[in-house]
């Protein structure tokens, strides 16, 4: 019965790690996207095309780490930036 209740108390411990670092990771990520929106907005910067505005070149500096591309982009006539994280994880953000 001890074992039992040390494997549970074990799983728990490991499903809160990963929730808090999934949490980490996107809170991270969401506010690289919002910086990069407002960069983009005060330099008067306007995507064209599909392709829209690398993030990074945007910044100057490179984007955190689980993030794998970050696009700046007109949607419904707004500035949004489109994260992809790591597994595929898609964010879209505008302030």
């Amino acid at each position: 019965m001890r074992s039992f209740v040390w494997i549970l108390v074990g799983f728990l411990a490991f499903v809160g790690i990963l929730i808090a670092v999934f949490s980490w990771q996107g809170r991270a990520a969401r506010e690289y996207g919002l910086e990069a929106v407002r960069a983009a907005q005060e330099r008067n910067l306007t995507p064209g095309g599909e392709e829209g505005l690398n993030c990074a070149e945007i910044l100057n500096r490179l984007p955190p780490e689980p993030v794998e591309r970050c696009v700046v982009g007109l949607e419904d006539g707004k500035l949004t930036a489109t994260l992809t994280l790591e597994g595929n994880r898609v964010f879209r953000v505008s302030p």
